[in-house]
């Protein structure tokens, strides 16, 4: 594969779409294809504001990051369970659990990635642990070739520069940095505000069908 590229997604620009069980509504950030029923993988934001239960993706791994919100406690039914907070916040399951999601302290937000797993003979998906990134100046970021990856900003505003003579791309809260597979890629991140930056980061490659 060939990295064919970089794109700045703005929170404005996310699109409203319900949850497919109906209970709830997501901001979808990006997917693959664009359009149609059916997709590769998907990234999306979702408000939480109290418990109830996840929409069913058969065939697909699922990772969640916690933006915004004290507690996100995941109950898989037969799978046991986890929780996340600001000292945890990332996740991974398997799209075809019964999840039921409850917010003991308040409604919460959370980054979600939804990726086909594809056909037995094909090659398995890959979904990478979610990374929690915290800028306070500056840092370098080197993402492994043949992968999607993506930076979405929890809170604060970084510049993103990514070869010598690539031009810087300026994130803000709840923005965020989407990158196609290719080669290894280096990236420099630095902080714009006063305050360390906190960042998700994102690494997956879907299965084929």
């Amino acid at each position: 594969m060939r990295r064919s590229g970089s794109k700045l997604l703005r929170y404005r620009s996310y699109c409203a779409m319900p949850w497919r069980n109906g209970g709830g509504v997501t901001l979808e950030i990006a997917r693959e294809p664009a359009r149609g029923e059916k997709f590769a993988w998907r990234l999306s934001l979702a408000q939480i504001d109290g418990s109830c239960d996840f929409s069913a993706y058969q065939g697909y791994r699922r990772a969640i990051v916690l933006v915004d919100g004290n507690v996100l406690q995941l109950r898989f039914r037969g799978h046991g369970r986890c929780s996340l907070s600001p000292a945890k916040r990332g996740a991974r399951f398997d799209g075809d659990w019964q999840t039921r999601c409850v917010v003991p302290q308040g409604g919460c937000a959370d980054l979600s990635l939804i990726v086909r797993k594809g056909s037995a003979a094909a090659p398995a998906c890959v979904v990478r642990s979610p990374t929690l990134l915290r800028i306070g100046s500056t840092r370098r970021l080197v993402l492994p070739k043949d992968l999607y990856a993506a930076l979405f900003v929890i809170d604060g505003s970084v510049a993103v520069t990514g070869p010598i003579g690539a031009r810087s791309r300026f994130l803000r809260t709840l923005d965020t940095f989407l990158l196609t597979p290719g080669p290894r890629c280096t990236l420099t991140l630095r902080n714009l505000g006063e305050q360390p930056a906190q960042l998700a980061l994102l690494r997956w490659l879907p299965g084929r069908e």
